[in-house]
C-alpha cells in the first residue's frame, strides 16, 4: 500500500501554498519576467520562512538571517545544492549533461576540482591579471569617448564585452576580442551566451522543452545555441590539451584543470568541458550586469556620482578641465575608494544579479523552528533576502552610506546585528556563502571596481531619457539566468567626458 511522505512541519508554515492550484501549484503567479519580486512579496507578507508549491513540489522560501546562516554553512543543518534543478545548465555546458562546480553535489570529484580552481583565484595569482584588465578597460573608455556625449551607450553591453575578454584571457589565454568589435557576429560567444541563458530558464520552467524542442517556440534555436556554446568550450579544451603539461608557475584555470584531469582518473574529459562552461556561466553575465546595475544606480540617484568623483579626485584619478590627464589607476587604489565600494555593495544589495538559488534537503532537517522531510526544496532568493522589510531599513532606497561602517572586504553581512560573516546570520551575500560560494569572486571584484573607477573618473554618467528614469528601468527587470533588463535596449547612458583630454582619447598621464 502506498504511504504519503510525512510532511513534518511543512503544513505549519504560512505562505502562498495555501492558495495553490492542485497540479500547477503557485506556478501561474511566477510566470512573469520579474518573478523575483513575487518572492519578495511573499517574504514581506509571510515572513522569513514560508512555503509555496512549484507544481507538486514543496518549496521552503527562506530569507530569515539566522536560518540562512545555518543553511549556507558547513555544519548540522546545512543544505547542499538541489543538483537536479540545475540539469539545464549541465546540458548547456556538456552534451552529455556532466555536472560542474556550480551544479554538482559536493562529492570527492567536486572537492578536487574546487581545490584546484581555487588556486587560480588566489590573491597572488589574481594580482597578475590587473594589467590585462586595465588594458581592456582603458580601451573601452577610449572607444566610448570617441562616440561622444550625444551617443546613447548601452553600459550593460559595454561591461559584458570587457567581462568576456577578461574571462577568456585570465583563464585560458584566449582572446575573444570583444572590446575591439563594433558589431559582434551572430556566432560570436558574446551573442551566443545570452541565447543559451534564455534557453536554460525556459527549460527550467518546462521540463518537456528539451525532449521535444520543436514543439515549443524557439526550442530549436535554443538547442543550436547550446551546440555553439559547447563548440566554443571544446575549442578551449583542445587548446589546453595541445599546450600539454603546464609549467609549475602557471596557475591559471586552464593549467589547473589540465592538472586535475590528468591526475584524477575519476574525472573525465566531459566533466572538464562542463567545468570550462561553468566558468562562463558564473562569470560572464554576473560580472557584467553587476557593473551596469551599479552604474544605473550611481547615475540616477542624486549626489552619489559627485561623492565618488570627490573620492577619485583625492587620489588623483579624476579627469578635470584644463588639467593634465589623471594618473593611471593602480591596483592598490582599489583599496582606497571606500565610497565607491559602498555604492557598489548597495547596488549588489538592491539588484543582485543571481536573484535566487536552490538547495534540497537530503535528510530530515531543521529550518528555523520547522522540521522538514528529506527531498524538500529550499529556495534562498537573494533579491528577497536583500530587499525584504524584515531584514533592511528602507530597502527600496539606494543608500551607499549604510556600508561605510562595514569593512570594505566584507561581502557577507547581517544588517540585523551589524556583523560580518555568516555564522550568526545573513542578510547580504551577493557571492553566496559557505563552501559553495563563488570561487571567482576575487577576479569579479577587481574587474567591477576597475571598470567603475575608470568610467566614473573620466565621464559624468547620465541615464538616457529613453530609459524613462529609474521607474522605466525597474519596470523592465527580468530574471533569465541572471537579473537584467528585458528587451534589447539594455541600460543606456550618455557619457560626458570630464575634460578635453578624455574627449580626445587621452585618459592617462
Amino acid at each position: 500500500m502506498l504511504t504519503r511522505k510525512p510532511k513534518y512541519d511543512l503544513d505549519k508554515m504560512d505562505g502562498a501554498w495555501k492558495r495553490a492550484n492542485p497540479v500547477l501549484g503557485n506556478v501561474l503567479e511566477l510566470l512573469t519576467p520579474n518573478f523575483h519580486r513575487k518572492f519578495l512579496q511573499w517574504s514581506d507578507k509571510y515572513g522569513g520562512i514560508n512555503r509555496f508549491k512549484f507544481l507538486w513540489h514543496d518549496v521552503v522560501l527562506v530569507t530569515d538571517p539566522a536560518a540562512l546562516g545555518v543553511i549556507m554553512g558547513r555544519g548540522e543543518g546545512s543544505v547542499d545544492k538541489a543538483f537536479e534543478t540545475y540539469a539545464p545548465i549541465n546540458k548547456m555546458c556538456d552534451p552529455h549533461g556532466q555536472p560542474n562546480l556550480l551544479t554538482a553535489q559536493a562529492d570527492e570529484r567536486w572537492k578536487a576540482i574546487r581545490k584546484a580552481v581555487a588556486v587560480s583565484f588566489s590573491a597572488q595569482n589574481i594580482k597578475r591579471k590587473f594589467p590585462m584588465i586595465l588594458e581592456r578597460v582603458n580601451e573601452i573608455v577610449v572607444r566610448s569617448a570617441k562616440l561622444g556625449p550625444k551617443a546613447s551607450i548601452d553600459v550593460d553591453q559595454t561591461a559584458l564585452r570587457v567581462t568576456l575578454d577578461v574571462i577568456g584571457l585570465a583563464g585560458f589565454n584566449h582572446d575573444y576580442g570583444c572590446v575591439h568589435k563594433d558589431v559582434p557576429e551572430y556566432e560570436h560567444l558574446i551573442r551566443v551566451l545570452p541565447r543559451c541563458f534564455t534557453e536554460v530558464m525556459l527549460r527550467v520552467a518546462n521540463p518537456l522543452r528539451p525532449i521535444f524542442p520543436n514543439w515549443f517556440k524557439g526550442g530549436d534555436k535554443g538547442a543550436k545555441a547550446f551546440a555553439m556554446f559547447q563548440g566554443e568550450m571544446r575549442t578551449l579544451l583542445n587548446e589546453m590539451k595541445a599546450r600539454g603539461p603546464p609549467p609549475e608557475e602557471d596557475q591559471d584555470i586552464a593549467a589547473q584543470l589540465y592538472r586535475v584531469m590528468t591526475q584524477n582518473p575519476n574525472i573525465c574529459e566531459d566533466r572538464i568541458l562542463s567545468e570550462i562552461g561553468m566558468l562562463f556561466v558564473e562569470g560572464f553575465e554576473t560580472t557584467g550586469h553587476t557593473t551596469s546595475w551599479a552604474l544605473f544606480n550611481i547615475a540616477s540617484v542624486p549626489g552619489v556620482q559627485e561623492k565618488i568623483a570627490e573620492e577619485l579626485d583625492s587620489l588623483g584619478l579624476l579627469a578635470k578641465p584644463g588639467c593634465a590627464p589623471p594618473k593611471e589607476l593602480e591596483l592598490d587604489d582599489l583599496k582606497r575608494v571606500p565610497y565607491l565600494v559602498a555604492a557598489t555593495k548597495e547596488a549588489m544589495r538592491m539588484l543582485p544579479v543571481v536573484s535566487i538559488m536552490g538547495r534540497m534537503t537530503t535528510k530530515t532537517t531543521k529550518i528555523g523552528p520547522y522540521t522538514v522531510p528529506s527531498g524538500t526544496i529550499v529556495a534562498t532568493p537573494l533579491f528577497a533576502i536583500q530587499n525584504t522589510l524584515h531584514n533592511w531599513d528602507k530597502p527600496e532606497d539606494f543608500v551607499p552610506e549604510r556600508w561605510l561602517d562595514v569593512p570594505v572586504e566584507s561581502y557577507v553581512y547581517d544588517s540585523t546585528s551589524n556583523t560580518s560573516g555568516g555564522k550568526r546570520g545573513i542578510t547580504f551575500m551577493p557571492f553566496s556563502e559557505g563552501p559553495r560560494n563563488c570561487v571567482g569572486q576575487s577576479l569579479a571584484k577587481m574587474e567591477v571596481l576597475t571598470l567603475l573607477a575608470k568610467l566614473l573618473g573620466n565621464f559624468r554618467i547620465e541615464l538616457a531619457a529613453e530609459m524613462g528614469g529609474r521607474p522605466g528601468v525597474i519596470s523592465r527587470e527580468s530574471t533569465h539566468l541572471t537579473l537584467q533588463t528585458a528587451g534589447t535596449k539594455g541600460i543606456r547612458c550618455h557619457l560626458h567626458p570630464r575634460s578635453e583630454n578624455v574627449a580626445a582619447g587621452l585618459i592617462t598621464a
